[in-house]
């Protein structure tokens, strides 16, 4: 709604309890302002006081603001908030909207111009926030004043940050369970302590050249590193015992995979490539032939030089899926594939060679004829 630059007092006039003073909204749950490009004042109701009984949206849990980067003005009373989302906003706005919130659960906050860091005191009050993601954000340069602030966030379990390019991130809570980073250049200190992390994630950090140590991350059942250009070294992974899948993917300057796959043995899906195009063959996989009990699931994708995939798959026996990529200049199916009896689903994605040798009446078919579900894209 381009044309609207207000929402006035108006918009509260007809809801009335008719008995102990006025409720105003008294069933609305959710309430979401989007695209409104040229709203630039949302009026407050008078302020509620214990005398008038006065209530204003006594039961909205969530609160949703996008793309009304012109709105200079709005409530600040919204007493059962839970989850909060705000996108392109200046700064006196946001602030304002959350001066009086002790009850959030979840926030997320992308792009609030003229804000360097997120206010210390939203952090103190709300003692209760168990998400937080802070995204798209130009001018954030820190997301709490000081790594102190951080003592507050006891509920504090997942942590998303995108695309930042300024941030510097002053250490995470050692409580966290989920870390998501996208678009940053560094990668928060003191990570190491996050040993109850079960989910880490890493992309799309172009200046990011290698990992800090992993090991202390015991509870790590998930670890996603992707679309990472300038990464050349993943530490070594023992340790990490917990692990059940595992994405390394798109980082073009890897030439060789991390240590220790062959100790992540509940290790049931694996996601590799790809790599280095200079490489002429698909990193070594020795390592992974101690999971063929486990590994479940197995994505490989390849550059154009390649002509064929690792043997050391054949021994994969309880393998159930295996998605083959970008494997270019392969041109036949191995022989071995046969042996992999508990093989359920097979994708070919983009190796023009094998396209047509594996369509239905193709050559190669008869090596892929015992899996129940194939796909060739």
């Amino acid at each position: 709604m381009d044309g609207v630059r207000r929402i006035g007092t108006e918009v509260y006039s007809n809801y009335n309890n008719g008995s102990d003073g006025t409720i105003l909204f008294p069933a609305l749950r959710k309430l979401d302002l989007s695209r409104m490009l040229n709203l630039e004042e949302w009026t407050d109701v008078m302020e509620p006081a214990t005398t008038t009984g006065l209530m204003v949206f006594p039961c909205l849990e969530e609160l949703s603001i996008q793309f009304c980067n012109q709105l200079k003005s709005a409530p600040c009373f919204f007493s059962s908030l839970k989850k909060l989302l705000i996108r392109d906003m200046c700064s006196t706005t946001f602030e304002n909207i959350i001066s009086k919130l002790t009850t959030l659960t979840s926030l997320e906050v992308w792009n609030i111009s003229g804000l360097a860091c997120l206010p210390e005191k939203l952090l103190q009050k709300n003692a209760s926030l168990m998400s937080l993601t802070v995204a798209g954000w130009a001018d954030l340069v820190s997301i709490v004043s000081h790594e102190d602030v951080w003592a507050f966030c006891t509920s504090l379990r997942s942590l998303k940050i995108k695309v930042c390019w300024k941030l510097q991130i002053q250490g995470v809570p050692s409580h966290l369970q989920r870390l998501e980073i996208s678009g940053c250049v560094t990668l928060p200190t003191g990570l190491q302590s996050c040993t109850s992390l079960t989910l880490l994630e890493i992309q799309r950090c172009d200046k990011l050249k290698s990992i800090p140590n992993l090991g202390q991350l015991r509870s790590l059942t998930q670890l996603k590193i992707r679309y990472c250009d300038n990464l050349i070294s993943i530490p070594d992974l023992r340790g990490l015992h917990s692990l059940i899948e595992l994405r390394i993917c798109h980082c073009p300057k890897l030439t060789s995979l991390p240590e220790g796959l062959e100790s992540l043995t509940r290790l049931k899906t694996l996601a590799i490539g790809k790599f280095c195009e200079e490489l002429d063959d698909f990193p070594s996989l020795v390592s992974i032939e101690h999971l063929h009990a486990s590994l479940q699931h197995l994505e490989l994708r390849g550059w154009p030089k390649l002509k064929s995939i690792p043997d050391n798959i054949q021994v994969l026996t309880a393998l159930e899926s295996l998605f083959i990529s970008h494997f270019e200049g392969m041109e036949t199916l191995p022989e071995w594939l046969t042996k992999l009896s508990s093989l359920q689903i097979l994708e070919i994605f983009r190796c023009s060679k094998l396209k047509e040798s594996c369509a239905i009446g193709g050559k190669e078919r008869y090596r892929i004829a015992h899996i129940p579900d194939i796909r060739i894209y």
